[in-house]
């Protein structure tokens, strides 16, 4: 009887053991980003660090980049992938020097790229001013605000397609907003960096389109409630989305099946309402 028990075990376990096999394959396979390497600006908040989450959950190995490495660290740490599917590196898009080896880093770890996304941006400067007319915005903050928003997009974009046109394949997702669609009062040189953002978008994709290499904007479709948003005083209490609002679309524009697609700007809500996905809210 004893044998006989433990004979029933045995072949209990194994029945265990091959179904959690064929269980993992089976997850493996689902992955959408499996084994992809994806570099994701401005990452270690906001909607950068919700892209990263969704892009890890996929599968795909992840470089981290933000403008200070105590956040940068933080954030490797709290995605807690193994040393061999992340990379974390203090970068500012607005230097070609650090872009250049930004890429050149992520190349060496990863020996390719498969997504970029272009997140790092700012409506305003970091410790104001937050709402100016263009007839009083001093040229410093104007340049500012467009020198990571579109000219960092331009650098990132260039040095990625190093790496993916011999590949002769790659995706590009850039970050944009409702602003780059319709000027908003107050946000004159954030409109004008976001509506640039829009039609880099565009030529890159009728450039690269040959390569096999897709580029898209992804749009989150409203104010989003970021640590900066919510920090202004007359945004407390207000009904904004939530950051992790872009999540199921990045993924789908970073993954095979957006095959075909490029050149087009996505927006986030209505994506997620035409998927059956819920459009996250809170309140700031």
């Amino acid at each position: 009887m004893g044998v006989l028990t433990l004979r029933v075990c045995i072949r209990l376990v194994r029945r265990i053991i091959d179904a959690a096999s064929v269980y993992g394959i089976r997850a493996d396979l689902t992955m959408k980003l499996s084994d992809k390497v994806a570099l994701v600006t401005g990452s270690a908040r906001g909607l950068g660090w919700e892209i990263v989450q969704a892009f890890a959950e996929e599968g795909a190995r992840i470089a981290i980049c933000d403008l200070a490495q105590s956040d940068v660290d933080q954030a490797v740490a709290k995605l807690g992938l193994p040393p061999a599917r992340v990379l974390g590196i203090k970068a500012d898009v607005t230097s070609e020097r650090d872009v250049n080896d930004l890429f050149c880093r992520t190349l060496e770890k990863f020996t390719r790229l498969d997504v970029l996304v272009n997140n790092a941006g700012f409506a305003w400067p970091r410790g104001g001013p937050v709402n100016l007319e263009v007839a009083e915005t001093p040229l410093d903050v104007w340049l500012k605000i467009l020198d990571t928003n579109l000219n960092g997009t331009f650098l990132s974009s260039r040095e990625a397609l190093k790496i993916m046109r011999p590949q002769r394949s790659g995706a590009i997702i850039n970050i944009s907003s409702p602003q780059g669609k319709k000027g908003k009062l107050l946000r004159g040189a954030y409109s004008a960096a976001k509506f640039g953002v829009e039609g880099l978008t565009q030529v890159l994709a009728l450039e690269n389109e040959a390569y096999n290499i897709r580029v898209n904007c992804l749009d989150p479709g409203g104010i989003v409630a970021t640590e900066a948003i919510k920090n202004i005083p007359g945004n407390r209490g207000v009904r904004m989305l939530s950051p992790e609002i872009v999540r199921a679309c990045a993924v789908y524009l970073a993954s095979d099946e957006s095959s075909g697609i490029t050149g087009q700007s996505f927006v986030a809500t209505e994506w997620n309402k035409q998927h059956g996905i819920e459009v996250p809210y809170v309140v700031a």
